[in-house]
């Protein structure tokens, strides 16, 4: 009977350490102030101004803010329209807005170029308007890092959403590199930087036709140290800025965001409206758009009480079900010591590649630790042998 005891007892150890070793997913709620009153009107005069309750970053955490820039974009508004009465929000009374602020970058040397650009936030993501001054044509921002990276010539950088940056090629002098960019693995464009003593250490990627716009800078590479040797040549990056320009959209009249389906453009704001009455359902979660939803608490008729919310997913693997292209895979720190070295070979860097070069697959910069549910597995598995031999 010990012998079953023990032998039970160390096979729920293992079962326990492989089952906490499964990264899970939890959703979280992100909510807004809690209004209560009789009514629509009621709440908005009790906790608005003006015929309107507006609800920005200060009052809402689901809203961007940036507390070193002290930026914010979005709003929110409830107004008294005709038709709002009750527990019902009249047509265009609800009113969504985010406008293009300036935000700095993560690398931010003024001096070296690299200051602020401009920044839209929606649906909880962060979007680049291809025209600095116009919202209507927006691509996600998939990097802004100021983190160093050392990738070694013949070596290529995951950026994330199938953008890559490699090195090929570093001069006989450890002064410039050849940098070269790609999208799923096809080539997009290539540089050759210069890091000597005045020279700009920045190569910007400009492309033509992203939406119908030419000049659009896509990519910000600062290129901080070069370093040649007779076994590695290797550049080291500080500062990366990506937009995902392959997915960039164009927002129409005629789009709908959920129950917010009257769009208008005014130049560097995007304003959003309902066309249509939107109900305050008790004991519901309504849903408004740009992923934000109303939780209406069971209360009766004579008392309305509500909170907008979001909802995030962290600890895992992020879902969701509006859009497929959120998955994205951020390079991770991995800067290392690097001696520069005495000797160096004599090859020159061309202008560029004059053979085809063979592709290898890209290197993610990894910042994994090891598996320690595989190695208390392990433990686990050596007192059951230990627990059985004993008990014999």
């Amino acid at each position: 009977m010990k012998r079953f005891a023990a032998v039970s007892l160390a096979a729920l150890m293992l079962l326990t350490v492989f089952a906490s070793a499964a990264s899970a997913a939890d959703v979280i709620e992100i909510r807004g102030p809690v209004y209560n009153g009789s009514d629509i009107n009621n709440i908005i005069d009790t906790y608005g101004e003006n015929n309107a309750l507006t609800i920005d970053a200060t009052k809402f955490a689901a809203f961007y803010y940036d507390i070193d820039d002290n930026v914010t974009t979005e709003t929110l508004s409830i107004l008294a329209v005709p038709g709002t009465e009750g527990n019902v929000i009249g047509e265009g009374g609800i009113v969504y807005e985010t406008t293009i602020q300036q935000v700095d970058y993560e690398f931010y040397r003024p001096a070296a170029g690299w200051s602020n650009y401009s920044l839209v936030y929606k649906r909880q993501e962060k979007y680049i308007p291809i025209n600095p001054d116009k919202a209507d044509k927006l691509a996600k921002l998939v990097l802004d890092s100021d983190d160093k990276y050392t990738i070694r010539t013949g070596e290529q950088l995951d950026l994330g959403e199938g953008y890559a940056i490699e090195a090929k090629q570093v001069d006989v002098d450890g002064e410039k590199v050849w940098l070269e960019f790609t999208k799923d693995g096809e080539f997009v464009d290539d540089e050759i930087i210069s890091v000597v003593s005045g020279s700009d250490n920045t190569w910007e990627v400009e492309l033509d036709d992203i939406q119908d716009e030419d000049d659009v800078v896509v990519l910000r590479v600062h290129v901080n140290q070069v370093f040649q040797g007779a076994v590695d040549s290797i550049a080291q990056i500080k500062g990366i800025w990506l937009i995902d320009y392959a997915n960039a959209m164009k927002i129409e009249s005629d789009d709908e965001f959920g129950d917010l389906d009257n769009v208008k453009i005014n130049g560097a704001t995007l304003t959003i409206t309902n066309e249509d009455t939107f109900t305050l359902t008790r004991d519901d979660e309504v849903e408004i758009g740009q992923g934000m939803f109303f939780k209406v608490a069971d209360t009766a008729a004579s008392d309305l009480r509500y909170y907008p919310f979001v909802e995030k997913t962290i600890g895992g693997e992020v879902v969701d079900d509006d859009e497929d292209d959120d998955n994205v895979t951020e390079p991770v720190d991995n800067d290392t010591e690097v001696e520069e070295p005495t000797e160096e070979p004599t090859e020159e860097p061309t202008e560029g590649p004059t053979t085809e070069e063979p592709t290898e697959e890209p290197t993610e910069a990894d910042g994994s630790t090891p598996g320690f549910g595989v190695v208390l597995g392990l433990v686990g598995l050596l007192a059951v042998v230990y627990l059985v031999r004993r008990n014999n």
